[in-house]
Parts: C-alpha cells; structure tokens; sequence
C-alpha cells in the first residue's frame, strides 16, 4: 500500500513530446516541405500551410505509435 501511494504522489511525465521531436528527425521531406510552404506564406504575407503541416505530423505520428505503446499499460 506505502508503494501505491510513492507512485500516486510522483508527477507524470508525458513522454509524448520527446519521441514526436526524435521522431521528426525522420521523416525529413514532409518536415522540409512544410518549412518551405512557411517560408512562401512569409513572403506572400497570405495563405496557410494546414496541408503540409498535416503531412508531416501524420508521418511523425506513424513513427511515434509503436514507441508509445510500451510506455502504456
């Protein structure tokens, strides 16, 4: 029960974060397409990116499923 309760007290850590950002490190045609598309609002000064932002987080998304299913229970 002592050990219950050491548990309940630590704060959780959202390990989610950290393997999108190792995650990213591999899918770099969505991520350099959607840094381009930035860089074209920037200078147009109108539009969005939704759809290249989109494409890179589903491809960091698929690589980030397995990992964190051993972080769950």
């Amino acid at each position: 029960l002592l050990f219950l309760n050491f548990l309940a007290d630590e704060e959780p850590v959202d390990i989610l974060p950290t393997l999108r950002k190792e995650c990213l490190t591999k899918c770099p045609a969505p991520k350099a397409a959607y840094e381009a598309c930035i860089k074209r609002i920037e200078a147009k000064g109108e539009g969005d990116c939704e759809g290249w932002y989109f494409d890179m987080l589903t491809c960091v998304d698929h690589c980030v499923a397995p990992k964190i299913l051993k972080y769950t229970k």
